[in-house]
Order: structure tokens, then sequence, then C-alpha cells
């Protein structure tokens, strides 16, 4: 049978105001007068002179679904991980949904929302009693959450949210949200302009994103994005800077592979998206393609394969990838979704989970194969983001070492591209691994003593070596230099310049006293975090 409409203030304001048909606006209507209920009485106005309405009695279908989300956020110091950057508070958007696999009621949101949260509170349309909630799921890549709240009472009257298809250009959509300036809900409109893989804010991630002309203001973000039947097409997630009334959504499907997502190592974190690992060159010029042999044909060259992506083992560099699970490539690296849509092919590769595989033709000195190629999530050379967890550090007679996370260079601000050293931005934008557990290490700070005089000026810069031995990531490096601290008499840390590495010496002998005088100086606790104290001790 059909569900049941279920309808709520906000969306039945919204659907009186969209250019619908007359059906459409009796049902809301009808609804409307199912959730207030008639006029108390004729002398019964508010102070505004309106008719006040009488509750309904308590039921599944009165309460409201969109919720305000507080958080108090503390993130850590990257440059500095022993200690924490000042508090702050923050507000968002969300909505109650059904779990499929437990059928389980829970708040869906954005990352960005709870991300280093402490302290997480949610509140209810017109409710004034704030709840505490737990971040029972999060996935930073696709910039969602999940919340839980184990306060029965919260969950009382409450009826989710459906999701419903994916929209088509020049649909009709409503943003339902908590933007500041205000307490109350707020609802906008638009269209669908665009559908398109889009950068991600939160994470940097390149997914697919729907482009609508409603207002999305800051405090829109984690609130849904309805059709004009009331189901949620995308939650609301960032806006255009510089630019008015451009805002994006993330989508049905995105949502939906984060909801069945799951990795192994930890339920609270999916595994992510997959990967390819390719390297491509778009073949617009007829020149190349037929210097390619490609006879009529469309796809993309591919110029290289990741060493640490599966498809190493089954593609080389100068394929040419003409289909992916049977649709095909056009020279520009796009496929068609519609009569007057289409999207990377990257998309295609986001549909799969870890482990899966995808069918690939592609052309090969003349000749056309197929291919089952595995994908999996790959790991950046440098990790765009750090939140939730604390960001292991050592330091060795003043020396502090770091992992080399992305946040790192945010500290340059803004223009981190143009005013951070060059060479780790470099490592940013085009860095690949070249192993699967490689992370560079950084020399984030030199702290002043007599033992690192005239090492002042080295700080910032990724290292390379130890005493000659590869630095392949802080664990590794950790270990390395606990055994070597008990063969050499001096440790040589070779570190990356313009022109060729400079090196630190430190004398062993010293090492562990002027440590000692350096963490009672400037107050550090401990010359390692949890996780690498741990390893030492075995």
């Amino acid at each position: 049978g059909a569900r049941p409409v279920v309808m709520h203030t906000w969306l039945a304001l919204a659907l009186a105001l969209s250019p619908r048909s007359l059906s459409v606006r009796r049902r809301a209507s009808a609804a409307q007068s199912r959730r207030c209920g008639p006029p108390v009485g004729a002398a019964d106005v508010d102070i505004y002179g309106r008719a006040v309405l009488a509750p309904l009695e308590a039921s599944a279908s009165t309460a409201e679904p969109v919720v305000k989300v507080y958080s108090v956020h503390c993130s850590v110091n990257v440059a500095m991980p022993w200690s924490n950057k000042p508090q702050e508070e923050s507000t968002g958007s969300g909505f109650t949904m059904r779990q499929q696999h437990d059928g389980q009621l829970v708040i869906l949101t954005n990352a960005h929302c709870v991300a280093d949260a402490t302290y997480v509170e949610v509140r209810k349309a017109g409710d004034s009693q704030k709840h505490v909630a737990q971040v029972a799921r999060i996935a930073h890549e696709c910039d969602l959450a999940t919340l839980t709240v184990s306060d029965d009472a919260f969950w009382e009257g409450v009826e989710p949210l459906e999701f419903g298809p994916m929209p088509s250009l020049q649909d009709e959509v409503s943003v339902v949200g908590y933007p500041e300036g205000g307490e109350g809900v707020s609802v906008t409109q638009g269209v669908v302009s665009r559908i398109e893989i889009q950068r991600y804010a939160h994470s940097g991630a390149n997914l697919l994103a729907v482009q609508i002309d409603a207002a999305i203001n800051p405090g829109n973000s984690g609130g849904p994005a309805l059709n004009a039947d009331g189901d949620v097409i995308g939650v609301a997630f960032q806006n255009q800077l510089d630019s008015q009334n451009i805002g994006y959504v993330i989508p049905a499907p995105i949502i939906a592979h984060y909801l069945v997502d799951d990795a192994p190592s930890d339920p609270r974190r999916p595994a992510g998206f997959p990967s390819l690992g390719i390297f491509w060159q778009a073949l617009d010029n007829p020149q190349l393609r037929a210097y390619l042999g490609m006879e009529g044909r469309t796809g993309v060259r591919i110029r290289g394969v990741a060493p640490t992506a599966p498809a190493a083992a089954l593609l080389r560099t100068g394929d040419v990838l003409l289909e992916l699970d049977g649709h095909a490539i056009a020279n520009d690296g796009s496929f068609a979704i519609g009569g007057q849509e289409r999207l990377s092919f990257a998309h295609l590769i986001h549909l799969k989970f870890a482990h899966q595989t995808i069918g690939l033709r592609v052309l090969r000195a003349g000749e056309e194969l197929e291919l089952e190629v595995p994908v999996r999530p790959l790991q950046r050379l440098i990790p765009p983001t750090a939140y939730d967890e604390p960001l292991p550090y050592f330091i060795y007679a003043g020396l502090v070492f770091v992992p080399f996370v992305e946040p790192y260079l945010h500290e340059w601000g803004d223009d981190w591209q143009q005013d951070a050293p060059h060479e780790l931005v470099q490592l940013v934008l085009s860095g690949a691994q070249s192993e699967a557990a490689e992370q560079p290490v950084l020399l984030s700070r030199v702290l002043p003593s007599p033992q690192t005089a005239g090492y002042l000026t080295l700080a910032d810069r990724r290292v390379l070596s130890v005493n000659g031995e590869r630095v392949l990531n802080l664990r590794q490096m950790h270990a390395l230099v606990q055994r070597l601290q008990a063969e050499c008499d001096h440790l040589a840390f070779e570190v990356q310049c313009v022109g060729g590495p400079a090196v630190i010496a430190i004398d062993t002998s010293t090492a562990e006293q002027e440590a000692k005088a350096i963490l009672e100086t400037y107050r550090i606790p401990a010359a390692a975090s949890p996780d690498l104290c741990g390893q030492s001790e075995t």
C-alpha cells in the first residue's frame, strides 16, 4: 500500500508556496488541518490576532523531524599535538530517519557540524528542551554523521522523513533548517540547477553533489532538501563563496552509500568511497586519437597507475579506457546519465564498495580487452583531515616530530597554498604514496635550548632520514630513533631543503637529560603521545 502522507508545518508552507497543481495544495491543506486541529474558539487568538489552533493528541505524526544541533568543539593543535585549540561552539541542523538494518530512529546531519565535538545537544522545532546526543557514526569524506539520543522522551511522537528519488534538473526543492540569525526553523525554496562532481569543502573529496538556487546559509548545514512530495533528496552542506543563492546538497546515492558502508576495523566509520587509482588524459585532440588507433571509438588515456592500487597489476600506462561497467566513456572522461546530463566516470567507481570489482573495456596496442579490476579506498600521501582523534607526536632533544596532515598547512591561513612552505604545499597537491604505510613526518618545532642552538630555522620541514635510514612514517621513525639512540653516538636527521637536505646532529649521550629539562621548561606532559609511549615500552 501507499505510504501515508505525514505533513509538518514547514512542509505544508513549502508546498503551499510551490506552483504545483491544486491536488497537491489540497493534500497539503488537509494534512495541515489534520496536524493542527481546529481553532479553540473565536476568542482564542495569539498576541498578533491569529487564531490559536488546538494541539492534537500525542501521535507519531505530530513531532517535527528537523532538529537543531548544538555542538561544542575542541580541535587538536596540529603543530603541538599535546595541546588543544580554544573551545568553540556552533549550531547546525539535522533530521530524523529510520535505519533500514535495525529500524532504529537516528538523526542524520553533516560531519562538519559535529567534527571534534566534545558535547552535542539537539532540540526539536517548537521544543524548549535540549537533549544530549552522541555521535554514533561519522564519515568526514562525504561530510555525513549519524547521531543518537538515549533519552526516550526525545523520540516520543517523532515521525522520520523518507528518502525520495534522485532529482532532475529544474525540479523544485525546499531546504529546511536553522540558519544563523534566529532560533526558529526556516524554509527556503529553489530548483535543481546542476548535478555533477563537486569538491566537498570539509574533506577535499570530489563526490557527486546537487547544486540548487535556494539559499543555504551557516546553520542550514545538515538540514534536509525536500522534493515536492516532502521526501528527502539530499542533505544541505555548503554554499558557493562570493555568490548569491548557490547552494549544494549531498544527494541520495552518496547518502545511501554512507548508510550501508562498513569498515571492519571501526563500526563508527565507513570504509569510504573506492578509487580505481588511475591518472588519465583526455583525448579531445583528433591527432592524438589517430595516433592511439581509436578508429571512431571514444575514451581516455591512462597515463599512470598508483602503486598502491589493485589496478596496478592489471592496467598499464598507455591503455585507453573505453567503458566502465558497460557505460561508454567520452573523450573528456564523462558518461551519459540522461538526455542532457553527463557525469565524470569517477562516479561509477564511487558507487562501488571496498574490494568489489568494476568491469573495464580497454584498448591496448590496438586490441580491446575486458577486465574485472578490484577497487578500494586509497589513502592520500597527505591525509586531508585530522578530526576526532588525537594526533601522535614525539619529542627528541627539543625536536618536535608530527605526522604531516593537510590541516598543518591551514595554520598559514586561507592563502596557505601561497604562504606555506612550497615544498610542503607541493606534497599536498601532487604527492602520491609509493607504498601503503607511507606518510611524511615533519619537524614542526625546534624548542630553543643549548642543544638545539642554530637549528631553529629548520622547523616546518619534512624529515627524510635518520642516520641514512629512510623515514616512512611517524611510528616507524619513533622505533628507528629508539634503536639508534642505543647504538650510535650521534643521530643525524636529514630535513628537506631547496637544493639539498640539511642535517641536524644530536649527541645521544646528553639527549635524554636534555629532553627532561625541555619538557619541564615548556610544560609538555610527555615526550611522546600515548600510542607511541606504549610502542616504546614493548
